[in-house]
């Protein structure tokens, strides 16, 4: 608005004159087309940038109307030639900003010009930016990506649809994963009729309220934002009516729908989800069997010409993280069954998913690379000499960060990033690149950043070598304190997976001894540890095998397959540093192996507890899960309440004689006890059906003195297994 006159000073029958009258009217007499023909030469002044759609342009702005610098398209490739002329039209410049790899413009009612014949003129192409490219108009690669905060979250697209061009930036941990998969394997999908899978609509709900209410606990400005994706308007509408019952019942959920805030939860489907994007994106596949059991390969819009690019709009839609909800593997799709795109990459998708980067041979070939210059070998090995551990060339695409130094007290994260002016250092355009950005964008990603100037190190080898040793150490104390101040917060406990567990009441001093403690997120640390270890050649008796409290039992016997014994695993070359490296998967294959071969069934989470414990950790975040999830595809699993229970492939059964523990540190919670164990004892038991209280005469039989209320509901959920089991012998 630079030089316009004061409002006093405006005559009535100037342009800001009868701009001033119109606002001043209760009921303006000039549509907005008029006032802006009206005012040609102040309007621009007024409001020299508009944001517009092509449309709106057409309505508003009148042909006559002084032309703008310039026009910028954002989304190019939605914008078809003959709605993007008019605004062409109306500038001194163009600029068209778009991805030719993402969605086409819709068209679901538009004519299919490949069914008809063109003879007297060209067909047109999809978009304007298709037009572009074709009139050969000079193009610029915007070749930096920014939104992921975590490689993997576009290392798929990046090597399916970029050809690995793309420039990302690496995340301060080792295992650089960020995309998972949830299997739904009960889900039906109803194909037909309402076209939803209302099973892995409920999953999506349920994970999405989950972390709501535990993100309610964080301060506004810390709370991530959250995304859903589906295959179809049908599940779409599905999952935002499941959600509207859950804000009824939880009030407080509201806040994250909102629409003052900036990015409210949304829930979208393929079609539309194109320039969103959100912290955590759910993504449901929604396609799976019938209830006839039957697989079809017809996934709707992915099965279209152009279906694949409407799977990378998806997945690229996370800053944080993707969790892929599917009710089957990639193996499960036939690429002989459809000749289609995008259903192939949809089978890569899904074991890129399930696998991780291993599943994109050429990624996990650059991961890490050697050093660049002698510069930094001979960095390198001063830092080594002091004792902290490095990982050269840290990231999978072109920008790498020079030198990793692992985090010596956290698995999986990076201390800090060593950058020195070496070879990629001085592949950077310009000066800006070189000292801003690129640490600009670490620092934002996380990584503490030290930087090493090769002038410095010829000149003071010893002197830089013991600033940059002091740089480091000063990191980690900072690191120590906040996880002492963290550990020591009297808030509720928050788990490396995002989880949170209340604190426990103090157990009386007679239950100490058998207090146990499970990792599986959704299950409280409770006191009951059942049946106490036998005596060597003693029978699994009520007498021998509880305790004390069993002695009010009615019955006499344990059904017993055995003693459960922990697996004794310190005779595996055991290496933390190693642990998320290539080369060390044949190492942890084999200790799982140990492991199921031993304790099997056993809940996933113990066995990852197991694997973490041998390698001198204390606690199993979701890194090391994820590194031990990817050796566990061979082994049957049985999804319970208390969690996923891993079987030795073709041994699952509905009744497992309970095995006894072999010594004091082999008792199992009820949590960590098989259905199966459980429902065994019942049935060689009978007539604890005919108690009051079948589950507390089952609770008391196997030695446990106060049942919690979860503990009670996993019982009852025996009972009924052994009744069925019982009714059909």
């Amino acid at each position: 608005a630079h030089g316009l006159p004061a409002v006093q000073g405006v005559p009535r029958n100037s342009e800001l004159g009868l701009l001033r009258h119109q606002m001043e009217l209760q009921r303006p007499s000039r549509s907005i087309r008029e006032m802006i023909g009206a005012m040609p030469t102040s309007f621009a002044k007024l409001a020299p940038c508009m944001l517009m759609s092509p449309l709106s342009i057409a309505q508003y702005l009148p042909p006559d109307q002084a032309l703008f610098d310039v026009v910028i398209f954002d989304e190019a490739s939605q914008i078809t030639t003959w709605d993007a002329v008019g605004a062409i039209a109306r500038a001194h410049q163009t600029i068209i900003v778009g991805d030719p790899k993402q969605l086409p413009p819709t068209n679901f009612f538009g004519r299919n010009e490949e069914d008809e014949e063109v003879v007297e003129h060209e067909k047109d192409l999809e978009s304007i930016l298709d037009e572009a490219k074709a009139a050969g108009i000079p193009v610029r690669d915007l070749r930096w990506h920014y939104r992921s905060r975590n490689e993997s979250l576009i290392a798929f697209s990046n090597h399916h649809y970029y050809q690995n061009r793309l420039i990302t930036f690496p995340s301060p941990t080792v295992e650089d994963r960020a995309v998972q998969l949830r299997k739904i394997t009960t889900g039906i999908y109803d194909r037909g009729k309402s076209r939803t899978n209302r099973i892995e609509a409920q999953a999506v709900t349920d994970e999405a309220v989950s972390r709501m209410r535990r993100w309610l606990a964080l301060p506004e400005k810390d709370r991530p934002t959250l995304g859903v994706i589906t295959f179809n308007a049908q599940q779409q509408s599905l999952i935002l009516d499941l959600f509207d019952k859950a804000r009824q019942t939880e009030p407080e959920l509201e806040w994250f729908f909102a629409d003052e805030r900036i990015e409210p939860a949304i829930v979208k489907n393929l079609e539309n989800v194109q320039g969103d994007e959100r912290d955590i994106i759910l993504f449901s596949i929604t396609f799976s069997q019938d209830n006839a059991g039957k697989r079809s390969m017809d996934f709707g819009a992915l099965n279209r010409d152009g279906g694949e690019r409407r799977l990378n709009v998806a997945v690229t839609r996370a800053r944080q993280e993707l969790i892929v909800f599917s009710g089957f593997a990639a193996d499960q799709i036939d690429p002989n069954r459809t000749k289609a795109i995008g259903v192939q990459h949809l089978k890569a998708f899904l074991d890129f998913a399930e696998r991780g980067a291993v599943a994109l041979p050429a990624q996990e070939r650059g991961s890490v690379g050697a050093l660049e210059s002698p510069f930094e070998e001979a960095v390198a090995a001063e830092l080594e000499k002091r004792g902290w551990t490095i990982v050269p060339q840290v990231g999978i695409s072109g920008f790498r960060v020079d030198i990793g130094i692992r985090h010596p007290d956290l698995a999986g994260a990076y201390l800090a990033g060593v950058e020195c002016d070496g070879a990629t250092y001085h592949s950077s355009a310009t000066a800006r690149d070189r000292d801003k950005v690129r640490e600009q964008v670490l620092r934002g990603l996380g990584w503490n950043i030290v930087r090493v100037w090769s002038t410095d190190w010829w000149f003071d080898l010893e002197g830089c070598t013991e600033r940059l040793h002091a740089s480091l150490a000063a990191l980690l104390e900072e690191s120590r304190r906040k996880q002492a101040e963290q550990q020591e917060s009297e808030a509720a406990i928050h788990w490396d997976m995002g989880h949170k567990v209340d604190p426990m009441d103090p157990l009386p001093a007679e239950d100490l001894a058998s207090a146990g403690e499970p990792e599986h997120p959704s299950i409280k640390s409770e006191p009951e540890l059942v049946a106490a270890p036998l005596a060597t050649g003693e029978r699994p008796s009520a007498s021998a095998g509880i305790l004390p409290a069993a002695a009010h039992s009615t019955h006499d016997t344990v059904p017993t397959g055995g003693r459960y014994r922990l697996t004794d695993l310190t005779g595996f070359s055991t290496s933390p540093d190693q642990f998320y490296d290539f080369v060390y998967r044949g190492t942890l294959r084999s200790m799982v192996d140990a492991v199921i071969e031993q304790e099997g069934p056993l809940r996933d989470d113990v066995l990852a507890q197991r694997i973490a414990r041998a390698h001198g950790w204390l606690r199993t975040g979701n890194k090391i899960r994820e590194r031990i999830d990817l050796h566990l595809r061979e082994f049957d699993r049985t999804e319970e309440s208390s969690g996923s229970f891993l079987w030795k492939r073709g041994t699952v059964v509905d009744l497992l004689d309970y095995r006894m523990p072999f010594d004091a540190d082999a008792r199992r919670s009820i949590a960590d006890i098989p259905i199966a164990e459980l429902a065994a004892v019942v049935v060689a038991n009978e007539d604890i059906l005919e108690q009051s209280d079948p589950a507390l005469d089952l609770a008391r039989l196997l030695g446990v003195e106060r049942l919690a209320a979860i503990s009670r509901s996993r019982l009852d959920e025996a009972i009924d297994r052994a009744q069925r089991n019982l009714a059909s012998t």
